[in-house]
């Protein structure tokens, strides 16, 4: 069996998976729902006019998907995104001479796109991210990565009180579970957590950012462009991690560039593996899982003055970060901007605060830390907080109810 049909044996395992799923996208109109079906139900029908047919599929669900608010998006829409993604990787594996690497990179491509503008499946909920761990391990990788990747912190901020308006955070040593929930879920106080994290294989397996260009390099990602989200000229682009680390993560100089409250580890399950949720997540008023963001950037990325409606538990894996954070109770001190869309975030800038434009952000008080590698924050729902990366960064957050 050559490579190329090794490939396809393993990725057609999930055809019956993804034919029972079909049921899920019945709303689909007729002549979309025909191609997909054909297709589907026999392989041998695949040719070089049926690959245009299936991305022309794809194309129109992507135009669908992204008329009017994403929350109002129908299921089914993005569901037939992810199945006709799953066609589309088929053929273009079957029509490829060999299974090179850049074969391999394409059919990643393909199959990112189908993730972040698509949606699980019932039937087989990681059928794109089993797809891509299949391509992955067919890899030919270098054995000497092209870039030293190991993070240095070149320079810190001394946690001292000298910030007007915020005193230093206390940190305490992984305290028990009752201890958190009595002392800070209850009486939704911000705490810094220390030795919590020293058995999470990222806490050394990440130092080293080639690291990610070997695990997941060839992946694609949207990162954030700007200074922060309220910048006139912030934008979002596609591009692989390793793109992202050589020309961002290295490059203080050019534009700053963030993949920011990031769903990386639904999308690349394979890094989840480095990390252990945190049992103080357990402290739930529902039955709804925890969301888990990934915060990955350069030295001098930024989250403006803002608040969250969940629990978050900011986990800090690589680097260093400055964070300001304020209780509600301040909030009229902090001039939250008026519009709709920003209205959870405030035009204070903690670090050089403009007293003649701000004149009453003088009687807010709030808490100050420098979140080292191995530490977590406790911010409770609906406090303010401001982060800013001292050096290469890489947080996790946990948000729950």
């Amino acid at each position: 069996m050559s490579v190329r049909e090794e490939v396809l044996d393993k990725i057609e395992k999930f055809k019956s998976s993804v034919i029972s799923s079909l049921t899920e996208i019945s709303e689909l109109d007729v002549t979309c729902k025909s191609i997909i079906e054909q297709h589907l139900n026999d392989s041998n029908s695949l040719n070089s006019k049926s690959v245009k047919k299936i991305q022309a599929v794809i194309d129109y669900m992507y135009e669908q998907v992204n008329i009017g608010n994403w929350k109002e998006v129908r299921l089914y829409l993005r569901k037939t995104l992810t199945v006709a993604t799953y066609l589309r990787l088929k053929a273009h594996i079957n029509f490829s001479d060999d299974v090179s690497d850049d074969v391999i990179k394409e059919g990643l491509r393909i199959i990112d796109f189908g993730i972040l503008f698509g949606c699980p499946l019932d039937a087989e909920p990681n059928l794109l991210q089993l797809c891509a761990s299949c391509l992955h391990s067919f890899i030919k990788h270098d054995e000497k990565p092209d870039i030293d990747g190991k993070v240095v912190i070149t320079s810190t901020v001394k946690c001292e009180n000298e910030h007007q308006n915020s005193k230093v955070l206390e940190v305490i040593d992984c305290p028990s579970m009752e201890h958190f929930f009595r002392n800070y879920i209850l009486a939704e106080k911000p705490i810094v957590l220390d030795n919590c994290l020293n058995h999470w294989p990222a806490i050394t397996k990440w130092q080293d950012q080639s690291y990610f260009i070997k695990l997941a390099g060839l992946r694609t990602v949207s990162i954030e462009l700007g200074k922060d989200y309220t910048d006139a000229n912030w934008t979002q682009k596609l591009m692989t991690i390793e793109d992202f680390i050589k020309n961002h993560i290295y490059n203080e100089n050019g534009t700053t560039a963030y993949l920011a409250q990031y769903q990386l580890f639904d999308q690349i399950p394979e890094l989840k593996k480095d990390i252990v949720e945190p049992e103080y997540c357990c402290f739930s008023e529902t039955n709804d899982p925890v969301d888990i963001m990934a915060w990955y950037g350069p030295k001098g990325t930024v989250s403006p003055l803002h608040h969250d409606p969940k629990k978050n538990l900011l986990a800090q894996v690589v680097g260093e970060k400055q964070i300001f954070i304020f209780s509600p109770q301040d909030s009229e001190y902090l001039y939250p901007h008026e519009h709709e869309l920003l209205n959870n975030t405030a035009r204070i800038d903690p670090r050089l605060p403009n007293f003649e434009k701000f004149p009453k952000y003088k009687d807010a008080k709030g808490y100050y830390c420098v979140l080292k590698a191995g530490q977590m924050l406790y911010i409770p729902p609906k406090w303010w907080h401001f982060v800013e990366s001292l050096s290469v960064s890489f947080s996790v957050s946990f948000w729950w109810e």
